[in-house]
């Protein structure tokens, strides 16, 4: 059995991590963008 590096385990995380912030960042730029056309169009 193979020893699994801490260091390839801490960016796995922070690749997750980064990669649920850009969906959570697109969902909200998306509710932005519907919500500037259906109140400013």
């Amino acid at each position: 059995m193979t020893a699994i590096d801490p260091e390839y385990q801490r960016h796995r995380r922070t690749w997750i991590g980064f990669t649920r912030f850009i969906k959570i960042s697109l969902a909200v730029i998306v509710v932005i963008l519907i919500g500037m056309a259906i109140f400013l169009l």
